[in-house]
C-alpha cells in the first residue's frame, strides 16, 4: 500500500523465517500420506508491521496445516530488495512455488520474471504485478469497498456537504480503485463535494491535512479515509481543532475508514469513528496458498479471486466473525 524507494537487487538477505514443521505440517524431508513429496512454498510478506499482513501470514499457515504442505513466511520490512532477495534464496533452496505479496507492484516485476525464469509458478495477495504476469491472483475488492463507504457516508451527511477525501500513495493499486469506487459511489448525491488530498496512507500526514483543511474549509462535514491506521490521525487531528464530537452529538463530522482493523472495530464501539470496510485477511491468505496448490497440482485455477466486503457500524461491530475480533481474541 506505500511507495519505497528504486530497488537496487541485493545480495543474501537473511530474514526470520516461520516454517511450520512443528504446527502440523510436514517438514522438507517428510513425505504426504499418500507417498507424494511434500510441496514446500514460500510465502513472502512486504511487512508484518501491520496487523493486516500478521493476519494474512496466519491465514495462509491455518490453511497450510489444513492441505498438508510446507510453508516458509518471510517478512521484507517494506522493502522491494529484500523481496528480490527473498526470491533469489527461496528458489536456490528448491521451493516448489512462491505467493508473494509485494511491497511495489512495478518494483517487483523483476523478481516475478525470475520465478518464471526458474521454472516455478506465482501467486500474487492483496496486490498485483503490472501486466497480469502472475499465475494467480487474489486481492480485496477494494473499488466496491470505496463504492459502498461512499454510500454510507452519504447517507451519514444526510446527502449534502464536503467530504474530505484521505487518499493513499497517488498510483497505488489500492489507492487507485477505492478512489475509483468511491468517486463512483459519491456521484450518486450531486448534493455532496469532495476535497481529495494525497495523505500517502499515514496517520501523520492525515493529522496535518485534517488541520490544514478545516482551516481552509469550514464547510467540510464529512470524512472518508482509504484505510483505517489514516484514521488515527484524522481523530488526532479533529480533537486539536475542537471538532471531535462523538457519534450522535450535534455537531458529529461523520467519519468512514476502510480495512476493518482491530483499532477501528474499538473506535466504532467508542463513537470516534462511525464505520469501515471489513477486509479479511485471514480469507485472503488462505485463498492465496489454494491458489498456489492448485497451480502445482495442474489445475485451472482463476486469474484473479476477489474477496467480498461489508460495511461495519456500531450494529455489527461485535460480529465474532469480523476479522479484527479474532485477531484481537
Amino acid at each position: 500500500m506505500k511507495t519505497s524507494p528504486k530497488l537496487a537487487v541485493l545480495a543474501v538477505v537473511s530474514a526470520a523465517t516461520i516454517a511450520l514443521t512443528g504446527c502440523g505440517a510436514p517438514s522438507a524431508a517428510q513425505e504426504s500420506n499418500d507417498g507424494t513429496k511434500t510441496k514446500k512454498i514460500a510465502v513472502l510478506l512486504y511487512s508484518q508491521s501491520f496487523e493486516f499482513m500478521v493476519a494474512l501470514g496466519q491465514g495462509v499457515k491455518d490453511k497450510a496445516e489444513e492441505l498438508g504442505v510446507e510453508v516458509t513466511v518471510l517478512d521484507a520490512k517494506g522493502d522491494s530488495s529484500t523481496q528480490i532477495s527473498q526470491i533469489q534464496d527461496q528458489l536456490a533452496q528448491g521451493v516448489d512455488g512462491i505467493v508473494l505479496s509485494p511491497n511495489n507492484s512495478a518494483e517487483l516485476v523483476p523478481g516475478v520474471q525470475m520465478i518464471h525464469d526458474a521454472g516455478k509458478t506465482v501467486t500474487t495477495v492483496d496486490s498485483v504485478i503490472p501486466g497480469d504476469i502472475a499465475d494467480a491472483a487474489v486481492a480485496f475488492d477494494n473499488e466496491k469497498a470505496g463504492k459502498l463507504g461512499a454510500e454510507a457516508l452519504a447517507k451519514l451527511m444526510e446527502e449534502k456537504g464536503t467530504v474530505l477525501e484521505y487518499q493513499g500513495a497517488k498510483g497505488a493499486y489500492h489507492a487507485t480503485l477505492r478512489g475509483k469506487g468511491f468517486s463512483e459511489g459519491i456521484q450518486q448525491f450531486p448534493g455532496i463535494k469532495v476535497i481529495g488530498r494525497d495523505a500517502q496512507w499515514t496517520a501523520d500526514n492525515a493529522l496535518s491535512l485534517t488541520v490544514d483543511n478545516f482551516t481552509a474549509d469550514s464547510s467540510i462535514n464529512g470524512l472518508f479515509s482509504h484505510n483505517d491506521e489514516m484514521v488515527r490521525g484524522i481523530v488526532s487531528g479533529l480533537s486539536q481543532i475542537n471538532k471531535d464530537a462523538p457519534v450522535g452529538a450535534e455537531n458529529h463530522i461523520p467519519l468512514v475508514g476502510v480495512d476493518g482493523t482491530p483499532l477501528a472495530l474499538e473506535r466504532i464501539r467508542n463513537g470516534t469513528q462511525d464505520a469501515t470496510m471489513d477486509q479479511n485477511p485471514f480469507e485472503m491468505g488462505a485463498l492465496a496458498l489454494q491458489a498456489q496448490v492448485d497451480l502445482l497440482d495442474g489445475k485451472q485455477v482463476p486469474k484473479m479471486q476477489l474477496t467480498d466486503t461489508k460495511l461495519i457500524t456500531k450494529e455489527n461491530v461485535d460480529d465474532p466473525t469480523l476479522w479484527g475480533n479474532i485477531f484481537k481474541d
